[in-house]
């Protein structure tokens, strides 16, 4: 019975042993095959974003100061100059500015002699009408073909009357032989035969002269149009002459204010050329420009689209110079800008914003800056986890937890996944929905790759 009881023993001790030594291995070898993960829990809270980008110093306000057309450039203030008020900016070449004076004052001369012809030629020519001497040979010929048929007529009815007379005496006559016409007869029948001639002859004239009457009409009504369309083209001459004279007498008038300032342009208050593209020596064509600053600096800083919606008037920034120094500054205003891109691209929106340049703040006018400004979410969230514990597959967001089960040689710990609705996030942070408790270890990060449903244990 001792033997027995001891054997026993010896087989449990060996259990015990063998057990102990299992559990040893089990975990030596979870050290090595499990993964070992950081875990964090969810949080209530605001995101928090980062901004940046650079910028420069530009002066309150810009303006551009054209220079005047057609006048030769003598000298100009350089780029980055700082000019007084009543100075001169561009200085242009006297002698040259009076030959473009010369020579206008005649353009102008030209234009008014110009419009002065063109009236005359507009006013209406003297002159007879064709058809009042075509009316009046008309009216001649209608009195030559009514004296024609009257002269017929009578000598119509002296034939006739005598022709009668004659039938009678014949018949009264004893030999009654009806000789021929007497000499008389013939006479008045002849001269009725003239006297018809004579009036187709004048009816073929009056005909003549009633065409030569529609024709001289219609000649002087063609003649009115003309003369009224060339009256018309001249007073419209004289219009545009006069018109082009109106623009010569105030370019001249230009001019003329242009010598008595001296051929220059002054600053009317103190500034600095930011820009100055103009060439000594050239003509100019009255789109060259300076471009000028003055009221004092301020900040602009660059930023994107993106940026325009939480960098807003009142936002704080770190600004720091490139030539040295830090301040820090209220946003003030925020504008879009629109640039050209290269030539033959589209122009891009690009947005900046304005701030005021500390007055203790020790920088070079022509420097420029970096920026960073970090701003708060206006809505608190109730859940939000780090962003490295964010996952995505094709099924959508998702994390994983810590989860625990018992198993024959003790705890297990495990991953397991729960979807979630991302609303928003930052660099950090991402607030999301989802079925989440206060409790739950969600899974930021590991030393290998996990996915849901593998063995994982908390780093130590």
């Amino acid at each position: 019975m001792k033997t027995g009881k001891r054997l026993a023993v010896k087989v449990l001790l060996g259990f015990l042993a063998a057990m102990a030594v299992c559990t040893v291995l089990s975990r030596a070898a979870a050290s090595v095959l499990v993964a070992q993960v950081e875990v964090k829990k969810t949080g209530r809270g605001k995101l928090s974003y980062t901004y940046e980008g650079t910028g420069n110093i530009v002066p309150k306000k810009e303006e551009n100061i054209f220079l005047w057309e057609g006048q030769q450039v003598e000298w100009t203030a350089g780029q980055g100059s700082t000019v007084r008020k009543g100075k001169c900016l561009v200085k242009f070449r006297k002698k040259y500015l009076r030959q473009v004076i010369e020579k206008k004052e005649s353009e102008l001369k030209q234009l008014e002699l110009q419009a002065k012809e063109q009236q005359i030629s507009a006013r209406k020519q003297a002159r007879v009408p064709a058809a009042e001497s075509a009316y009046q040979t008309l009216s001649a010929a209608e009195k030559k073909l009514k004296k024609a048929q009257g002269d017929e007529r009578k000598a119509k009815a002296l034939w006739e009357a005598y022709k009668e007379r004659t039938a009678s005496d014949r018949e009264g006559a004893e030999d009654g032989d009806g000789g021929g016409d007497t000499p008389k007869l013939k006479e008045l029948k002849e001269a009725y035969r003239a006297a018809k001639a004579e009036t187709e002859a004048a009816r073929e004239e009056n005909s003549q002269a009633q065409a030569a009457y529609r024709l001289a009409r219609k000649e002087d009504a063609a003649q009115d149009k003309n003369s009224a369309d060339a009256r018309e083209a001249a007073m419209t001459g004289a219009q545009a002459a006069a018109a082009q004279a109106e623009t010569a007498g105030k370019e001249l008038k230009l001019l003329k204010r242009y010598e008595r300032a001296g051929g220059r342009i002054l600053a009317e208050r103190d500034c600095t050329v930011l820009e100055n593209h103009v060439q000594t020596g050239a003509v100019t064509a009255g789109t060259e420009y300076i471009t000028i600053g003055n009221g004092g600096w301020r900040l602009r800083g660059e930023m994107t689209a993106e940026d325009k919606k939480k960098v807003v008037p009142g936002t704080q920034a770190e600004v720091e110079f490139s030539s040295g120094g830090k301040t820090e500054v209220t946003i003030e205003a925020v504008a879009v800008s629109e640039e050209n891109a290269e030539e033959g691209e589209k122009k891009e929106e690009t947005y900046i914003w304005y701030a005021a340049l500390p007055e203790e703040t020790e920088t070079e006018k022509a420097d420029t800056f970096t920026w960073k400004a970090e701003t708060e979410s206006e809505k608190e969230y109730e859940q939000m986890i780090p962003v490295p514990a964010l996952r995505e597959d094709i099924n959508g967001a998702y994390c994983l937890i810590l989860t625990e089960t018992e198993q024959m040689l003790g705890t297990v710990q495990t991953a397991k996944r729960v979807p979630v609705t991302v609303l928003e996030k930052d660099g950090k942070n991402a607030a999301i929905m989802s079925e989440l408790k206060k409790s739950d270890q969600i899974i930021v990060s590991s030393e290998k790759y996990v996915s849901g449903g593998d063995r994982v244990r908390i780093k130590e």
